[in-house]
């Protein structure tokens, strides 16, 4: 436990004050409100959930025992910290493209980012197991399926040249609720008690097939919306929140249907 302790502090530390530091600095002051509070919220709420994730569906092992808790707490934190610096490097970067180029279209997508990773890595601690070794291997295999369906939607859609480039709202706002989604469905995937690892990659592959529907689906529509870039309707917010909505309802409804409420 001490090792894992250490482990989630470090990372905690190291990537979060990284993500806080700008607000000590005039830059900040740069933003615009909305992205300033996503940029300062959001990771806030995704640790809280978390937490109540621990405390709720967690093995008894570990909401039984506080400094259990608090370990994949901090786990957790430090997790969100390293998927945000492998997000930049697929495209959109909260430091680069929301505080240097104050892009509120980007704020949207990396909250969804957050979102969806802190679902993947809440997913593998629902269910009993034998160890954290089997966490991380959940959270692993959830978490790179997100990064593999955000590349590949976004090699095909060129979502995150049209948030970070275009600039159009529309487009990370719907990037947000696809996100979101995709780490409701693949988090859903890992949970339950832990049996082997090929029974989980089994029941993964049979749990997370509506995650590649999705991104089917927001491929074509990605790529038909910024086929009618001079359409203002591309851009509308208030669209946009509905139809992200909608795939966020979907996924909702989807983990309901199979027991996790």
């Amino acid at each position: 436990m001490e090792f894992l302790l250490g482990v989630g502090i470090f990372l905690t530390i190291f990537f979060w004050i990284r993500w806080y530091h700008p607000f000590i600095s005039r830059r900040s002051f740069l933003l615009r409100s909305r992205s300033r509070v996503a940029l300062a919220l959001v990771p806030v709420l995704c640790v809280f959930g978390l937490f109540l994730v621990l405390l709720g569906w967690s093995a008894d092992s570990v909401k039984l025992n506080f400094q259990w808790t608090v370990t994949y707490l901090l786990l957790g934190a430090g997790w969100l910290g390293v998927t945000q610096i492998i997000f930049g490097f697929l495209g959109v970067s909260a430091r680069d493209d929301l505080l240097e180029r104050r892009n509120s279209a980007a704020a949207w997508t990396v909250s969804g980012q957050l979102i969806a990773a802190t679902s993947c890595f809440a997913g593998a601690n629902i269910g009993d197991g034998p160890g954290p070794e089997v966490v991380i291997f959940c959270a692993l295999l959830s978490t790179g399926a997100l990064f593999l369906l955000w590349f590949l939607v976004d090699r095909a859609a060129s979502i995150s040249d049209t948030v970070t480039i275009d600039r159009h709202l529309g487009t990370g706002i719907r990037a947000c609720g696809w996100l979101t989604a995709s780490g409701i469905i693949l988090g859903d995937a890992v949970t339950g008690d832990w049996k082997s690892a090929s029974a989980t990659l089994r029941d993964f592959a049979t749990c997370a097939w509506p995650a590649a529907i999705f991104a089917v689906v927001v491929t074509f529509l990605e790529r038909k919306m910024r086929s009618r870039a001079g359409d203002d309707a591309w851009n509308r917010a208030g669209a946009s929140v509905v139809l992200a909505c909608v795939y966020v309802l979907c996924a909702a409804c989807y983990a309901w249907k199979r027991g996790i409420h």
